[in-house]
């Protein structure tokens, strides 16, 4: 990520309060934060999906080209009580914001981990799909 865009990530992350609805979807904002954390979690291998390989690229690319949600990933969904659990407000997002930053300073030659759906991505993907990710979330949350 360039400087710019981790900067409007901080800035749109501290504009979030614990109240918030989101103008899509079942996470509360909490979840969302925390969801969000798990996603990089993935990218630096700390964390795993409970099913690989049950969306195609191809599909991915279907549901989120006609607007549609693209479904969680088994062990990601937050609803359900799967990924990370919320802490405290302000410790989850202390820890996405810190997450943000070690994702945004990873050496070239970081070993990624795969992602459920699309496998091993190289750098370049992990960032666009984490920019991605990000702000459509965000964007739940009309920040």
């Amino acid at each position: 990520m360039i400087q710019e865009q981790i900067i409007s990530f901080f800035e749109r992350i501290d504009n979030l309060s614990s109240e918030q609805k989101p103008l899509f979807g079942k996470m509360n904002v909490q979840q969302m934060v925390c969801h969000c954390t798990d996603q990089i979690r993935l990218a630096f291998g700390k964390f795993k999906a409970d099913e690989y390989g049950a969306l195609t690229p191809k599909e991915v690319f279907a549901f989120a080209n006609a607007g549609k949600t693209v479904p969680t990933a088994k062990g990601l969904d937050q609803v359900k009580g799967e990924g990370t659990p919320p802490t405290t407000f302000e410790n989850d997002i202390g820890i996405l914001n810190q997450h943000i930053t070690e994702f945004s300073n990873l050496d070239d030659n970081f070993e990624y981990g795969r992602h459920p759906y699309f496998g091993q991505l190289s750098k370049e993907k992990w960032t666009s799909l984490t920019v991605y990710h990000l702000d459509h979330h965000l964007k739940q949350f009309n920040v």
